[in-house]
């Protein structure tokens, strides 16, 4: 089966050493790093997704095992809805964290995955080939996923935006898909030390159409964070620091110390 369809006509896209095309004459090169761009022309200049600052705060956070007890729990549930030769999606994949420890998972446990990852930032996806050269990775979005229809057994959308429509057309029949998503009072302790009012995150209900819930679950637990390096790397990974101005952003260069909890939310959906 084909990994990508082009995005110009839909039709399947063959590999060679340096490109992929189809048979009405469209060309996609492939960076050095590994990874297709199959992102339609825009502005000259417009930047596409998480930036280099983002990237690196993410991958030295990563790096530290803070986030690991998540993708543990994110990694067990890839294996026990997943059978052998499972081709596996990462919608909105980063810089492949999640995407490496599951398809580590997925082979331990014998099952040959494909796994496959898609995202808007070329940054994200040049740290993500650094992952893993098995990754199959290509520059596109989550709301027209250059794939065919039915190809993916399991999806992974780890804090990114849910695409119902999409993710239903590419599953196959009785696919699955786990879904991420921060908690209430997740980073409390970080927001509390930035802003004058810290704001809960939005509850959202999880019920999607086309979809059946067959599992959820609920992690929380604290993190310990030591100097200011440690703590910009937090701040700089979400959101936040790109909504704040330089009086917050002070906040955080100038802690030492910071003591606050994970909290997430993860949903194991079936394809109606």
């Amino acid at each position: 089966m084909s990994d990508f369809i082009c995005p110009v006509c839909g039709g399947k896209l063959t590999k060679n050493e340096k490109t992929y095309f189809c048979k009405k004459g469209h060309c996609f090169d492939i960076a050095k790093s590994g990874y297709v761009n199959l992102l339609p022309s825009s502005g000259k200049g417009k930047r596409h997704g998480d930036d280099k600052l983002m990237v690196r705060a993410r991958t030295a956070l990563f790096s530290r095992g803070h986030y690991d007890n998540l993708s543990d729990l994110i990694a067990n549930l890839a294996d026990e809805y997943s059978a052998k030769g499972v081709r596996v999606l990462d919608a909105g994949c980063g810089e492949g964290k999640y995407t490496c420890d599951v398809l580590d998972r997925l082979r331990r446990a014998g099952k040959e995955p494909v796994v496959i990852g898609v995202d808007i930032s070329k940054d994200a996806l040049i740290q993500a080939a650094r992952r893993s050269k098995e990754l199959r990775l290509a520059a596109a979005s989550s709301a027209a996923l250059p794939l065919p229809d039915g190809s993916i057994g399991l999806i992974l959308n780890i804090f990114s935006p849910f695409m119902g429509g999409e993710f239903h057309r590419v599953l196959c029949p009785g696919g699955k898909l786990i879904r991420a998503y921060p908690l209430a009072r997740h980073l409390w302790e970080l927001k509390a030390l930035i802003y004058d009012r810290p704001y809960e995150n939005p509850v959202t209900d999880m019920e999607e159409e086309g979809f059946r819930i067959v599992e959820r679950r609920e992690i929380r637990y604290p993190i310990h964070l030591s100097g200011s390096e440690e703590i910009m790397a937090l701040f700089q990974m979400t959101p936040y620091y790109y909504k704040t101005g330089a009086a917050d952003q002070a906040k955080a260069r100038q802690a030492q110390a910071l003591d606050t909890w994970l909290e997430f939310g993860v949903v194991v959906y079936e394809k109606c």
